[in-house]
């Protein structure tokens, strides 16, 4: 009796049984795990959220870098806040603005080597787990996981984007609490 046979087959039987919903609720959390390692990290870096935030964009736009109003448009705050958070990390030496040589009014922030060797220094444990769990699938399986990913995170951008179009914040004062419901009773 081959005991990795009879495992093969209960593992595939197991994932023919996960649903859909199932695997939307894997990714829900496999996000939230993202969010909690994106906070501890900032804590452990000594960046405010924002700022690591911040810095996340700045890193992956690389080749086509940010400027502070665009950095601002990405995290929902003002231009002046933008500018301001950009000054923060430029002090503390997590990133530099350039000059465009075509129009000296555009700058770009661009990330210095230094904050991006101690990100990735902090992340690399993580790296290796995960590229360690990838290992345990097939080629075949890892192509799989891999078009769901990307197909997902296009489905969240475009999302996000729409939301970003269609809605507006709800002013504070629109918001009826039971107190108000209990008020207008009376």
């Amino acid at each position: 009796m081959d005991l990795n046979h009879d495992d093969d087959e209960v593992a595939k039987a197991e994932r023919r049984r996960i649903t859909a919903e199932e695997l939307s609720w894997s990714l829900r959390s496999l996000n939230q795990a993202a969010a909690e390692v994106d906070h501890a990290l900032a804590g452990k870096l000594g960046l405010r959220q924002l700022d690591y935030a911040a810095m996340g964009h700045v890193m992956s736009r690389e080749a086509s870098p940010l400027g502070p109003a665009e950095l601002g448009h990405r995290l929902g705050i003002s231009t002046g806040s933008a500018t301001e958070l950009a000054d923060r990390l430029e002090r503390a030496g997590h990133l530099s603005r350039i000059r465009d040589d075509a129009d000296r009014r555009r700058v770009s922030l661009v990330p210095r080597e230094q904050a991006v060797n101690q990100i990735i220094g902090e992340l690399r444990p993580l790296i290796a787990s995960l590229d360690a769990l990838a290992a345990e699938f097939t080629p075949d399986e890892q192509d799989v996981i891999n078009r769901y990913l990307r197909l997902a995170t296009g489905r969240m951008s475009d999302y996000a984007q729409e939301l970003a179009r269609s809605t507006s914040p709800i002013a504070p004062d629109s918001v009826r609490t039971p107190s108000d419901a209990r008020s207008d009773a009376h």
